[in-house]
């Protein structure tokens, strides 16, 4: 497991491990630190993705705020490209470029709390 306990003055402090952790090994430390359920964890979770997805849909709001973790999610438009010619750096020969279509895509910010987190 990639999470590690230490008793520090009589409080339990969990120390993230340098391992990727699964989906599994989030929810039961999640559990662990909050007292709730696996169960419970997990809905509220679901509840989270739905809002989310809500949100992200056509004729949602296109933005949504995670609250206390500090990421900003955004629907953005992304023009047209015109298709265009370029010349490989590697073989010195013209290639086509093609050209791309109007789309929708998601932006992710990091917002005040996640940069003083990364920044500790």
């Amino acid at each position: 497991m990639a999470i590690k306990k230490a008793k520090k003055a009589g409080t339990q402090k969990q120390i993230l491990g340098r391992d990727k952790q699964t989906r599994i090994e989030i929810l039961r430390s999640i559990a662990e630190s909050t007292g709730l359920p696996k169960v419970q964890i997990e809905s509220v979770f679901s509840a989270l993705t739905a809002l989310l997805h809500a949100h992200m849909r056509k004729r949602g709001s296109g933005e949504f705020t995670v609250p206390v973790v500090g990421i900003k999610v955004r629907r953005v438009k992304k023009k047209a490209t015109k298709s265009r010619k370029m010349v490989s750096p590697l073989t010195g020969q013209e290639a086509l470029i093609p050209g791309k279509p109007a789309r929708m895509a998601i932006k992710l910010t990091a917002l005040k709390p996640l940069k003083l987190a990364v920044l500790e």
